[in-house]
């Protein structure tokens, strides 16, 4: 099976998360009552459903631009951290992949690349992964829009479908804590990320990475001693 082929698969696991989460954005684009042509703008322009939920809300308060502008901004900080753990792939890829693959990174292409990441023969392997897995996010995410956008949302309340996201990257971690020392950081980002909730602006999540990411750099540099 190809790299290719096998990043598309990886995210078949995580579509029960994805397809509500886009149902929801599709249907709050309708009730913002924004034009079909905008809405598919911002979806494909944006490509972030946190920061368009949290921002959606303020243009329709006709919050100053600089507000909305920077809450998308904070609440996307997360990728720098994303860009930064793909880098080594990317150091001999054409400029035209490097800008592509930015564009398309998302938490779920991510967490699929990250948790396949020791099956990798080469960076080729890798980027062609990455981008088979981008091609899968971006269909599943847009279809799944397009139906909210059409029909609304149209999975009933009782059935708490928000705990699909969260859970689908659960299915995806676990697999990947192979050592102690994954199983301890893992365990720490979970504490700090409840400790830090109620930080303002969304930081918590960005300041429990920064410790997390610490964490492991400690625990590393103690394995090489």
């Amino acid at each position: 099976m190809t790299p290719l082929k096998r990043g598309f698969l990886s995210i078949l696991p995580i579509v029960s998360g994805i397809l509500p989460f886009g149902v929801v954005m599709g249907a709050t684009f309708s009730e913002a009552q924004l034009p079909f042509w905008q809405a598919l703008f911002m979806n494909v322009a944006l490509y972030s459903g946190a920061a368009q939920l949290a921002t959606i809300p303020l243009m329709k308060l006709k919050t100053a631009v600089f507000v909305v502008v920077g809450t998308g901004l904070i609440i996307n900080i997360r990728f720098l951290l994303y860009s930064a753990a793909l880098a080594p792939y990317m150091q001999k890829a054409p400029w035209w992949i490097k800008v592509f693959c930015s564009f398309t990174l998302t938490d779920q292409s991510y967490a699929a690349m990250s948790a396949h990441s020791d099956s990798f023969e080469t960076n080729e392997d890798a980027i062609r992964f990455y981008l088979g897995s981008a091609l899968g996010m971006f269909f599943f995410w847009h279809s799944s829009t397009l139906i909210g956008y059409v029909f609304g949302n149209i999975a009933p309340a009782s059935l708490n479908l928000d705990y699909a996201v969260p859970l689908s990257f659960v299915a995806l971690l676990i697999p990947s804590l192979k050592t102690n020392n994954h199983k301890l950081v893992a365990l720490v980002s979970s504490l700090l990320s409840l400790l830090l909730y109620p930080m303002p602006l969304r930081t918590g999540l960005i300041t429990t990475a920064l410790i997390s990411i610490g964490v492991a750099w400690v625990l590393i540099k103690r394995r090489k001693v």
